[in-house]
Formats: C-alpha cells, sequence, structure tokens
C-alpha cells in the first residue's frame, strides 16, 4: 500500500558535549584498543598507616589494599608508623616520605584506613591536606572516623 504522506526527515540527537579531558580519555582508550599505545598508565597511591601495630596494622593493611585494587590503583609504596600521634604530621618521617612520593610524580594519592592517620587535629589535617592538594595529589581515608573516635574527632 502507497502511503501519500511524505516522510519526515530523521532526527539526531544533538551533539554531544564533552571536555577536552573526556576526548583525550577516549582517543587514549581507542589507541591503546588499536595497539597505538604501548601502554596506559595505572593511577598510583601510597598507603600510609600511622598509629597501628602488629595484627591492627596488618589488617589495616590489607583493607586499604583490598580498596586500592577495587579503585584500579597500583600501590607505589606502603608506609607504616607504629608511633602513635606523638609527634605533628609535618615531623613524621613517614608522612614526610609518603609526601615526596606525590612531589616525584611517583603517586597521585594517599590512601589511609582512616582520617585521623593523618592527624586526628583537624587544623592539622586540613592543613596536611592542603600541602597534598598543592602537590596535585589527594587523601583518600577509607573511613572519616578510626573505632576509637566519635563523628571523626578525636575523644
Amino acid at each position: 500500500m502507497v502511503s501519500n504522506q511524505r516522510a519526515e526527515p530523521q532526527q539526531h540527537p544533538p551533539a554531544a558535549r564533552r571536555t577536552e579531558g573526556d576526548r583525550q580519555r577516549r582517543r587514549t582508550l581507542a589507541d591503546a584498543a588499536t595497539g597505538l599505545t604501548p601502554k596506559i598508565e595505572r593511577f598510583r597511591c601510597v598507603i600510609y598507616l600511622s598509629g597501628v601495630q602488629g595484627a591492627d596494622a596488618e589488617e589495616q593493611h590489607q583493607g586499604c589494599q583490598e580498596t586500592a585494587q577495587v579503585f584500579g590503583w597500583d600501590v607505589a609504596a606502603v608506609i607504616v608508623e607504629d608511633e602513635p600521634h606523638a609527634a605533628p604530621p609535618h615531623k613524621r618521617e613517614g608522612l614526610t616520605s609518603a609526601l615526596g612520593h606525590l612531589r616525584r610524580g611517583e603517586a597521585g594519592a594517599i590512601l589511609t584506613a582512616w582520617r585521623s592517620m593523618i592527624s586526628p587535629s583537624v587544623d592539622e589535617y586540613k592543613r596536611t591536606v592542603r600541602e597534598i592538594e598543592e602537590t596535585g595529589g589527594f587523601v583518600y581515608a577509607k573511613r572519616l572516623a578510626s573505632p576509637d573516635e566519635t563523628n571523626g574527632a578525636a575523644p
């Protein structure tokens, strides 16, 4: 049967608006799929644990390893300081070492079990995070508070 109605032009959806970063990511993935690039580098992090000892340190380390794996991150280094928060963050060797990994571009984040491992003081924590962000990195804490803390603040 023949119709006397005209076929309407097909309506195409408007072009997607993508950021330059999204376009670059798509190009990189397409190049990798065709074999044009040798390898896409995975994001790296430093696991930093402070104030934990023995079995608890191993448990927290394992939890951070699992978190890195879930995010698809490679672990560049694991730093464990078993002394409680005796020194301020900027005077701790382990945290200074973790920052060094970020400054050298060996990692992009510090992964820790809970926020207070960086500092139990909110002001010190904010200063340290600001310093980490200035290097181009960030802090990822699995939990805001440790089991002996309430509401993310030290007792």
